[in-house]
């Protein structure tokens, strides 16, 4: 029997309807070289070239975002 997308889907989701993290253990979130990791309790967002990690880009509890280098609001990506 193949298994389906939909099949695939219900191996994530619990009895309540909530995705259990433990279960998103092969999930790939990021593109080659990017993830997230917590600092405390803000969430850091980390790339990786050459076997080097740089912190990129924070967002703190309080709603601060903070960026290693500057932030653009208009421009083309």
């Amino acid at each position: 029997m193949a298994t389906t997308k939909a099949l695939k889907m219900a191996d994530l989701i619990d009895n309540n309807g909530d995705v259990q993290a433990t279960n998103l253990d092969n999930v790939a979130a990021f593109p080659s070289g990017w993830d997230a990791a917590l600092d405390g309790s803000d969430m850091v967002f980390r790339y990786t070239s050459g076997g080097t990690t740089t912190e990129v880009f924070k967002i703190t509890t309080a709603g601060a975002v903070i960026a290693k280098d500057n932030i653009t609001a208009y421009g083309t990506p």
